[in-house]
């Protein structure tokens, strides 16, 4: 019975371990820089040239975000789980198309905005 109750017990606690998965952080490279820019002149209008604006004077300052929130975010959007200040139907329009890939580039390009030219 012991045998039974110990090999229960390692049996549970071995799937108890989660699998991290560690994703480094790398900047964009100039080419995805410049794809970068190009998706981010859908955003300018709203956002400002810099990302410095309030879009419709009622959204966050994206520019102060990290890439991370910002990956998260356009990614909610995306999927229609985001609809902050009654934007999300406006978001999810402009960035339906930008794949996943698209999206980290542009959450790096507008979270290091401020250093750029």
């Amino acid at each position: 019975m012991r045998i039974i109750l110990i090999l229960l017990c390692i049996f549970v606690f071995s799937g108890c371990e989660k699998e991290t998965k560690v994703i480094q952080d790398v900047p964009n490279t100039k080419a995805e820089n410049k794809r970068a820019q190009e998706i981010f002149q859908r955003c300018q209008r709203c956002h400002g040239m810099k990302a410095q604006k309030a879009a419709l004077t009622k959204s966050d300052i994206i520019a102060r975000y990290s890439k991370n929130d910002l990956i998260e975010a356009l990614t909610l959007y995306q999927q229609g789980k985001r609809d902050r200040h009654r934007f999300g139907f406006l978001m999810k329009g402009i960035i339906a198309d930008l794949s996943k890939d698209d999206i980290r580039i542009l959450a790096d390009y507008i979270s290091n905005i401020q250093e750029k030219d």
